[in-house]
Formats: structure tokens, sequence, C-alpha cells
């Protein structure tokens, strides 16, 4: 067996840029973020106000048509004080409740929205109607708590925002019900504003929160109405078969005129409001559509640590080299949806950026050199350093906090507030601070620093928006008005009265996220890695150790190893391990931590050691290896006999085949779940049967425990990982049994790597009668035969099911295999045609099966339709996910069919594809065959 030493040393190097871990101290950081804030809102106040934004270097406002203009830039201007406006709720943020109402009174009788300028719809709902709602929200609390202040509040500012609501409802006068980018704010949708046809996802898609929660306070529906309109409309524009967005699309017709799709300008909130909607409102149909859209964005854009933006109708061709500073809000919305690791490892790249440059430059290319230089102060990467905080509780994001503050104080803090950058490489300064710098990047610094316990009220009872403006969550429990229907779908937990349960709105749980501490290290520290890794192979370096080191995303586990795989023994030398081939066949491996290419390989590799021992320890304990035994699984039928013979692992529970005088055969069956975690959909078929399921999802004995209630005779369970293969220089794996040591399975088990597994499922496919033999030793031909003979399933050769379908036999199915077979026309439509193409030869597919189909209720309708779309967008070969494979058999499951008529070819010409799904998994794979 083995033996293992090892030897650590300490390395004092550390490879790639780190932080201090000395403590800080949280109060005195609160205190600097609080200062911060007040020299740029006292700046503002002193020389700009009521002017919508300060010149910091000019110390003075700028004023909308005295100002010299600025170009677009100039459309969130509207001579309304959109600092203040913005920057009202900042205020009882720091607890500045006195400033708050003087404020208050200095905007109820200074400001109005009636002046003849032309502004961007997005931006000022998003600053000035958001600002205003919150501010609103914020001071009944404050009334309420403090009866002795806001004494003359009556709901004025609330009236103002549905002033600002008013004006901005015709712009939304569109044949989609998309809004017009610009308004006229006194003269509304002038001609030459509306023959601007085009509009960005984002400033279509970012109205919701704010238009919702003026209905919701107002009680006028129109606002949640035309938001809601608009944001239907773009779940309908997302490309069908990879569920991604374009850039920019026309209000009327819906044609995407930049199809870029990526995470940054132009679609970000988008995708913030889609799932806040759902976090606000309760509307499950919006997390449903997030959840869509995040596993497109994970599957085309999302490269490791890094984004590449993409088309959205052919998502695997990159569209720039470069990523924009707006997507580093994405790790505050990942923490949202509660993929917080993930989170990690997106904001430490962002971080490695600014180590780099000191600032996040407003582009940047993927090996983080500077593409555009501008800094405006921008708060989307703080507002994720203030939720991944939240969420971890570490330490390190106060550090990340703290280095954003030092640098804006030394760098962009001037005598009159904090000037943008216009060249973060020679550190130039713009006359301009973005009222965003006061609402949104100094109030989430003094969050990160302040205990919630400590505010005027409870951030997790609120929504932030896009412009950090709090919406109560308690608004999705207000009574629907009149026409809007029932938003508010929430599911009420039994043990918690309705009044309460608002606040467990927001499905985020601070205290219950996954990543602990070290967890969230050991994440930076692999994406350091990887980082350094993609840095050097772009530009082609080999100097210096971390140019050379090459990391896989996650360390090799013990019971992975094998001799035989090059990339094992290559990952072993990484982390310092030498392994020494003994005369006597053991393996000595020996660990020297100054070995390994980086730090981190070195903990790697320590813990790899570790973990070896306490594996081989534990396997030296196991029974089922006492005899050394082989084994294997041998494939009995047609056209094999007993020839193809796949070794296997033994399980530490159940029946111990090396103790059984017969080997164990019996028909082989695929689990439906294939991971049999739930319970056995396909029981009536599975009894007297070997049940074939795959690795993961629950421990290996519930699988087995399962199964065998279903009536199986044995269990091969299949390894998830691609092109992993039993070796017998492999140290010895078998699976685990339940930690309660309780053995209650009487069946055996064998587990086969994924290339033995493959060859089990090919002989599946080619004979769906496949016999197979579950046995410690080897079965002869003859035995083979006989057992097949006694069995009557000797010459049961295999029938082939599409061999006899019929060509007018748009979709064939059987329930026993289970198998779905479709025979589709698509007249010489192929990938690289027009995606509207695509969409209408399916839609006309779909049109003449409705014809002769008919299921058993709408939802399964609905369900095969899904299916069916998914299966011919992938046959074009468009990019698609395999459908899930319960919905589709469940659906199939009440199908009956009408004969389709010789007239279907007149609708549907062209030459037969024929596509043929079966399952894999918790899904249905399906892959073109030949006629």
């Amino acid at each position: 067996m083995f033996y293992t030493r090892w030897k650590v040393f300490l390395l004092l190097a550390v490879w790639f840029l780190t932080i201090g871990g000395e403590e800080l101290d949280k109060k005195k950081l609160q205190k600097e973020a609080y200062d911060m804030f007040m020299h740029g809102y006292n700046s503002y106040m002193n020389y700009a106000f009521p002017a919508d934004e300060l010149m910091p270097l000019s110390c003075k406002g700028r004023i909308r048509g005295l100002t010299p203009s600025r170009g677009d830039v100039d459309d969130v201007l509207g001579n309304y004080s959109v600092t203040l406006l913005d920057s009202l709720d900042t205020l009882v943020v720091l607890n500045e409740l006195d400033e708050f109402e003087r404020a208050v009174d200095l905007v109820i009788k200074q400001v109005r929205f009636d002046s003849d300028h032309v502004v961007s719809v997005f931006e000022t709902n998003i600053r000035v109607l958001g600002g205003l709602i919150s501010a609103h929200v914020l001071a009944e609390l404050i009334k309420e708590k403090y009866p002795e202040r806001m004494q003359t509040y009556e709901g004025q500012l609330l009236k103002m925002a549905t002033e600002v609501g008013n004006r901005l409802l015709p712009a939304f006068n569109t044949t989609s019900g998309l809004p017009y980018s610009r308004i006229n704010l006194k003269h509304g949708m002038q001609d030459h504003l509306k023959r601007q046809k085009d509009t960005c996802t984002a400033c279509g898609g970012t109205m919701i929160l704010e238009f919702a929660a003026l209905t919701r306070l107002t009680g006028d529906p129109i606002y949640e109405k035309k938001a809601r309109k608009a944001m239907d409309f773009l779940w309908q524009q997302r490309h069908r078969s990879s569920d991604l967005m374009g850039t920019v699309l026309n209000v009327h017709s819906g044609d995407w005129t930049r199809r870029e799709s990526g995470i940054g300008a132009g679609i970000d909130s988008y995708y913030e409001y889609t799932l806040k909607a759902y976090i606000l409102l309760g509307d499950e149909s919006y997390l449903d559509r997030f959840n869509k859209h995040y596993d497109a964005i994970k599957r085309y854009i999302t490269k490791g640590p890094i984004f590449v933006d993409v088309h959205m109708h052919r998502p695997t061709v990159a569209t720039r080299g470069f990523m924009d500073s707006l997507l580093a809000f994405w790790p505050g919305l990942q923490v949202l949806k509660g993929d917080v690791k993930e989170a990690i490892e997106i904001h430490e790249m962002l971080f490695q950026v600014i180590q780099k440059h000191k600032f996040l430059p407003e582009a940047f290319t993927h090996d983080f050199q500077v593409h555009w230089a501008e800094h405006p102060i921008r708060p989307e990467f703080v507002e994720s350093t203030y939720f991944l905080y939240r969420a971890t509780k570490d330490p390190h994001y106060l550090h990340v906090a703290k280095q954003i503050m030092d640098s804006i104080n030394k760098y962009v803090k001037v005598p009159c507030g904090f000037a943008a950058l216009k060249d973060i490489r020679t550190m130039v300064k713009e006359d301009q601070m973005e009222s965003f710098v006061l609402s949104e990047t100094f109030k989430y610094l003094y969050l990160i620093f302040t205990d919630p316990e400590d505010l005027v009220f409870d951030p997790d009872h609120f929504v932030l928006t896009t412009e950090a403006h709090f919406l109560p969550l308690s608004i999705g429990h207000t009574e629907p008005v009149e026409n809007v229907g029932n938003p508010r779908r929430m599911v009420l937990r039994s043990d918690e009265p309705k009044q309460k349960n608002y606040v467990c709105a927001n499905p985020i749980d601070f205290t219950k996220l996954p990543t602990e501490q070290e967890e969230a290290r050991l994440i930076r520290e692999r994406t350091k890695v990887v980082l350094g890794e993609l840095r050097n192979g772009m530009t082609g370096g080999s100097g210096g150790q971390s140019g050379s080191c090459e990391s896989p995303a996650e360390r090799m586990r013990a019971w992975h190893f094998s001799t035989s795989n090059q990339d094992h023994i290559k990952q072993l030398g990484q982390m310092g391990i030498e392994l020494v081939n003994l005369n006597d066949g053991r393996l000595h491996l020996s660990h020297t931590s100054a070995n390994a290419l980086s730090p981190i390989f070195a903990r790697w590799g320590h813990e790899f050691m570790q973990e070896m021992q306490e594996y081989v320890e534990t396997l030296e304990k196991n029974p089922h290896f006492a005899d050394g035994s082989e084994r294997l699984v041998q494939i009995l039928s047609h056209p094999y006999y007993g020839k193809t013979i796949l070794q296997a692992s033994p399980a530490q529970f159940g029946r111990d085949l090396a103790t059984t005088i017969r080997p164990v055969y019996g028909p082989a069956v695929i689990s439906i779940p294939y991971r049999a975690c739930d319970e056995i959909v396909n029981k009536d078929e599975m009894i007297g049967k070997i049940a074939i399921v795959e690795r993961s999802g629950c421990v290996f004995q519930e699988k087995a425990r399962r199964v065998q209630q279903a009536g199986a005779i044995g269990m091969i369970v299949i390894d998830t990982e691609e092109n992993t293969k039993f070796a017998s220089g492999r140290p010895p794996f078998s699976m685990a049994s339940d930690k309660d040591g309780k053995d209650d399975i009487e069946i055996p088990s064998l587990f086969l790597f994924r290339l033995e597994g493959d060859k089990l499922l090919h002989a599946m496919e080619k004979n769906k009668e496949t016999v197979i033999a579950m046995t410690s030793q080897r079965v002869s031909t003859n035995a083979t035969i006989g057992e097949l003979l006694k069995k009557g399933r000797m010459f049961n050769f295999p029938t082939i099911p599409q061999c006899g379908l019929r060509d007018g036999d748009i979709v064939w199915h059987s329930l026993k295999y289970p198998e779905i077979i479709l025979n589709l026309r698509f007249n010489g439509i192929n990938q690289d045609s027009d995606p509207r193409m695509h969409q209408e030869v399916v839609e006309r597919h779909v049109t003449e099966l409705k014809k002769y189909l008919l299921f058993g209720d709408s939802d399964y309708e609905f369900q095969f339709y899904e299916f069916f779309r998914t299966v011919a967008y992938g046959a074009l070969d468009l990019n698609v996910d395999n459908p899930k494979l319960l919905s589709v058999i469940s659906a199939i499951s009440t199908l009956k069919k009408d004969p389709v008529p010789p007239s279907v070819y007149q609708r549907l010409p062209g030459e037969i594809t024929r596509v043929r799904c079966i399952p894999r998994g918790e899904h249905m794979s399906c892959s073109r065959i030949s006629l």
C-alpha cells in the first residue's frame, strides 16, 4: 500500500498582489467615509445648488442651457437639482437627520420639473423619480419613529414623484410599450424625439422598480402597467435559442439594431431589475426569466473569472476584446442570486485590475490593459464589495473598501469636492462630479463599515435600486390596485404570520450563505492563479514564476488520482509532490512545499497528502478489498456475448459480489431520474433489472436505497466527470456508505468511471434489451450463451424503432425506452440563416403539430412544445441546453396523435432532419441520426 511523508517549509514570497492582514478600525473608517460624503455634499450645497451638478475644479454649478453643452452627456440634467434629489436618502443613512429635514424643505420649495429640456428617460427615472420615492419613504419612517421630526411633511415628495412619473409616461406610447429613450420635460414627445426609434435594453428594462413603487404608493395602476409591458416585451425579444439579450432595439418593431450581448453598458440594469422585481414584488415569473438569462450568461459570456461579449444569435462568436466598468455590479447581483462563490471570483478579477491601475478604468482588455482611461468615481465595484462583505463577513472586503477610499482621497479629492479622472494613467482630473458619487459610491462605502443595527432603519427590509435608492419590501404586500391583477404571489412560511413575513421577501439571508472566510480566501487565491495564467497566455510572456504557472480550477482529489493520467502526474509536480514507484510495487509520495509553483499550489499539495493518507487508511479498513478480487460489468447480449468487460469499483454497502457464488444477471435500465436522488418514475420498468444511475446529487447509498425500493436487483453508478477511466495504478476507489454506518442495502452496487460507463450506455443505445452481469469473476462465453438461453433472450435481437418511422410522423415516441424521435424539415435554413428564419420555420412545425397532437392538459402541451422548440433550434446547430427529462416524459405520456396527412409536405418542404432524444442525467440528450 501507500505510505507518505511530507516536508513543510514556510514560503515568504507572495505571488500576485495581496492585501495586508492588519485588523482595521471600522469606526474610524466609518467616520472617514462619513467625512468624504459630507465634503462632497457640502461642496455641492455651497458652490452649486440649485444647479444639477457640481463642477469641482471650477467650484461652481453646472446649469443646463448656461454651462457649455457636453452633448448627450447632459441628458441627465433637467435643471431640477438632480444631485440633491439623488443624495437625499444618503443623509438618512449617515444619520444626518437635521440636514435631511432642511434638504427636503429646500426641494419642496425650490425644485420644479417643467423646464424646456430634453432629458434621458432612464436617468430621470433612476436618479430623480427613485430619489424622490426613497426620500418620501424614509421621511415617513422618520416621522413615525421620531414624532418631533418632519412635522410639516405631508407627502409632498410623493406628489413630486407622481409629477415626474406623469411627465415620463408619454415616452411609453410606442407600438411595443418600450419607452423612447428621451423626452422633453415640458412638451413631452416632440416629433424629432419620436424619430429616434432606438433604445438600449437597460433603458427600457430599468423602470419596473420605481414605477411599481409609484403605483403601490399612489394607488394608480398606470405606472406599473406601463413598466410591466416594457419588461414583457423585452423578454419576448430575447433570442429563443440562447436566452441572451442584445444591446439596442427598435421601440416599435423590437428588431435588434445591435446584437452584441454582455452584462455591461446597455444591458446591465435590465438583468438587475429582472431579479430585483421578483425580490420586491414576489412575482416568480421575473425569477424564472432571470434564471434563464443567468444560465445563458454563465454558458456563453462567463469565461472563468472574465467576461467575453458575444453575438446574441451566435453566442460562440466574440464581439469585442474588452470589458467595461459597469459590469462590476455583477458580483453584487450574484450574491442576491445566492451564487457567492462565483461572485468572489469575479470580484477578485476586478480587484486585480484596480490593484494594477489604482482605479477601475471605464474599459479594460482581458489582459487588464487600459482600453478607455476615464474614471468618474463609479459605484458598481463598491456596491459589489458591500454585498460580499455582508455575505461573508470576510475582513478582506474591509481592506478592499479602505484601499478604494485611500485612492479617492489621494487622487480625486479637491477643495471643492471630488473630481472625476480623465485618464487614470496620468491622474489628470476632469471638472465633473456625477450625482452618483454621493448617492451610491459614498453610501456603499459608509454601509460597509457600519453595522446594520447602528442605522436609523434596517437595510435588509429594503431593495436597493440601481441608483442605490431604498424601496421597502412591504410594497409587495400592498393590496393590488384595480386593473393590475395580483402581482404578488408570495409563498408564506407556515411558522410566520403574514404581517411579519415581508422582511423575508428578499431571498437572501445573509447569516446562512454558504461561503465562509477561509473558503472565500481560497477562492480568491485560485482566481489569482487562473488570472495569472490567462494574462501570461495573452501576453506570451514566460518570465517569472507566475508566468509559467498553470492551474486547474480545482485541486485534484485523492480518490481521482491515477498514475496513468499524465495531467494528474503534472499537477503532482506543480503541487511539489514527488512520486516514486518502488520495487515492491508500492508508490512513495513525498511533498516539499518549496518545490511547488506558488503558495496556493503548495497548500494544495499539503491538503492532497493529508487527504491521500486519510483515504488510504479508510480503504485499508474496508473488507471489500480484502480478497483483492476484481469487480466487473460484462455485457452479455447481442452483439457482445460477454466479450466486452468493463472494470468497476465496489461499494462499501450492500451485497458483496466477491462473496457471491453466481454473478447477478439482468437487463439494464436507465433510472428516471438519472441520478436517482428523487422518487423513481419508471418503477414498473425497473423491477427485476439492473438500474443504471449517474453519480452526484446525493450519496451513493441513497441512490441504492431508491432503486432497491423500485425493484432493481443491482445498481451501476456512472461517473459524471469527463474522461475518467479505471486504471490499475489508481488508488483503489469504493463508493462510501452513509455516515451513520447503517447498511439497509441488499442489492450489489458497482461504480464505472466515465469512459467505461459510456461504453455501457453506447451498448444500451444500440440494443434496448441489453443484458449485463455484475460479477467478481469473468463469465465465459459458453456460460453467457447458456444464461441467455435460459432467460429466452439469446435471439431477441433489437429492433431499431426509427426504421419504422413514416416520413409523415413528425413525432415518434416510446415510453418504454424512453425515446423521442423527430422528423424536421428546414427547407435549406441553417445556422447561418437570419434568426427570424430560424424562428419562422420552427413555429411552422409547431403550428402543424398542434393540428394532430393532443395532450392531457395545457401545461403538458406547453412543456412539450418548449421541448420541441429546444430540439429544433439545436438541430439548426444553435446553442441550446438539452431539455429537462421529467417534464418531457410527463408531457409525452399524455400524448394522443391523429394521423398526419401527406399534405404536411406542402407546408413543411425539404429534406428530413431526424433527431433522436434519449435520457442522459436529468435531461434528454438529443442528436441527429442518419435516415
